[in-house]
């Protein structure tokens, strides 16, 4: 896939909205996460905290920094991060935990960390050793009995590796769900695209002629194109189909009035005039012979989906020319592929191949080869047909001279000397090629290349 692939852009477009859903629920899910895991573990901190203000409460009046056990062993191990302390305001009276190792907490009041409804504060601290705690702090007011301040931590450590272990597990899962939405997305564009591929691969069908319309079974959402398509094929033909009847109806309306015009020279007296209107009355109907002609062509080959075998073609050629011939006894071999065919008109090949074959029989001696291959160029399907004979050839000069227009490099021969150029025109039109060059049997030999149907060479090379 391109840049500019419809499949391509789709695909990036859904893949990058998964990505930021995916990445945007991440964090929400984290922070909720964070938010809950923060909850807990303040949870667990407030029953320390209570269980340290009931002490506090219930304890003899020379006893109230001093509560009993919490139920936490790391409260009595040293630097562990499970520490309490309580702090009377009214007098300099203060106990802590074991595990805090002759240390002090900070209070979060005076940190500056606001009360929330109840009077207690929460916040993260530092505490011994610089070690990050989570931290609740409540003021007991119990009037005569004195004002206390508790202190109860926990390691934020703890909070830390709960949320990285769900971050891990989020991030594998997130991932794994990514890499399969995206494999998904993948799928749909490919199979959702799939009947453009179809109607791609048709229409080759069409303009190699091995299909007349578009499936009629296409998603709703491409039908109108096909429609249209269909329609524009269909106009396409309407129009060449006009074009040829115009050609044929203006060359019976001017070949008419010339063969007049030259019947009435002919059986005029001899003289220069006469002379001047048969000579010019030929050259307009050459001229007009060229041009209907190439009119013809350039019509023929705007028609879409026209496809021609060639064997059969060059087998009627062959025995034509062997019967026009026959007194010179020539022969004639032909080696050419059933599965050849040209991407083109019937009567345009048989113009083309015809006017080369009828020039090497014209100039053979004894023998004419004509042979038909396969090739591919620029990805495109091409047939070579090479048309050997064994006349007298022709020099380089000669076979520059041979293709243009009106040009007979014999007089002793038959013709107008427009066939070659009416084969460059032909070849011209369809895009491909014509070589003149010489030929192994010593004469000279015509190559020409037309394009074929891409299928024959994948029958070919199968």
């Amino acid at each position: 896939m391109t840049t500019r692939s419809l499949a391509f852009r789709l695909f990036v477009a859904a893949a990058a909205w998964v990505v930021i859903v995916l990445l945007v629920a991440g964090i929400i899910l984290v922070s909720f996460y964070q938010h809950a895991t923060e909850r807990a573990f303040d949870e667990r901190l407030h029953v320390y905290l209570k269980t340290l203000v009931a002490d506090i409460a219930g304890a003899d009046m020379g006893d109230r920094t001093a509560p009993g056990a919490l139920g936490e062993p790391r409260f009595e191990l040293p630097l562990s991060g499970w520490y309490w302390q309580i702090t009377r305001l009214d007098k300099p009276e203060s106990n802590g935990s074991k595990s805090l190792f002759e240390a002090t907490l900070p209070s979060l009041a005076d940190l500056g960390v606001p009360a929330e409804p109840g009077g207690v504060r929460e916040a993260y601290i530092k505490g011994p050793e610089d070690l990050r705690l989570r931290a609740v702090e409540r003021l007991i007011d119990l009037g005569e009995d004195g004002r206390f301040r508790v202190i109860v931590s926990g390691p934020a450590d703890e909070i830390d590796a709960e949320i990285a272990d769900f971050q891990y597990a989020l991030l594998l899962t997130f991932s794994l769900l990514g890499v399969g939405l995206v494999a998904s997305i993948l799928l749909q564009v490919r199979f959702g695209l799939r009947p453009l591929t179809r109607m791609s691969a048709v229409l080759a069908q069409m303009r190699a002629g091995q299909a007349a319309k578009l499936p009629p079974d296409l998603p709703d959402e491409i039908v109108p194109l096909a429609r249209e398509l269909d329609a524009l094929v269909d106009a396409n033909r309407e129009v060449v189909e006009r074009a040829r009847t115009h050609v044929g109806n203006l060359a019976h309306a001017l070949k008419t009035p010339l063969s007049v015009i030259a019947n009435e020279a002919a059986s005029a007296p001899p003289g220069p005039l006469s002379e001047q209107v048969r000579r010019q009355v030929t050259v307009m109907r050459t001229q007009i012979d060229h041009h209907l002609q190439r009119a013809r062509i350039a019509a023929a080959v705007s028609v879409v989906g026209t496809v021609t075998e060639i064997a059969p073609i060059v087998d009627g050629l062959v025995r034509a020319m062997e019967k026009i011939y026959a007194v010179k006894r020539l022969k004639i071999a032909s080696h050419v592929d059933p599965s050849l065919r040209f991407r083109g008109e019937k009567q345009d090949i048989e113009e083309m191949v015809g006017n080369l074959v009828d020039n090497a029989c014209k100039w053979a001696i004894g023998s004419v080869d004509v042979h038909a291959e396969l090739f591919q160029r620029t990805g495109a399907a091409f047939v070579r047909l090479t048309i050997d004979d064994d006349g007298p050839g022709l020099s380089a000069e000669k076979r520059v001279e041979a293709g243009q227009r009106g040009t007979r490099l014999d007089e002793t021969k038959p013709g107008t000397g427009l066939g070659l150029a009416i084969v460059q025109d032909l070849v011209s039109l369809y895009g491909g090629h014509l070589i003149l060059d010489e030929a192994p049997l010593g004469g000279l030999r015509a190559v020409l290349e037309l394009p074929a149907l891409q299928g024959a060479v994948a029958l070919a090379q199968a």
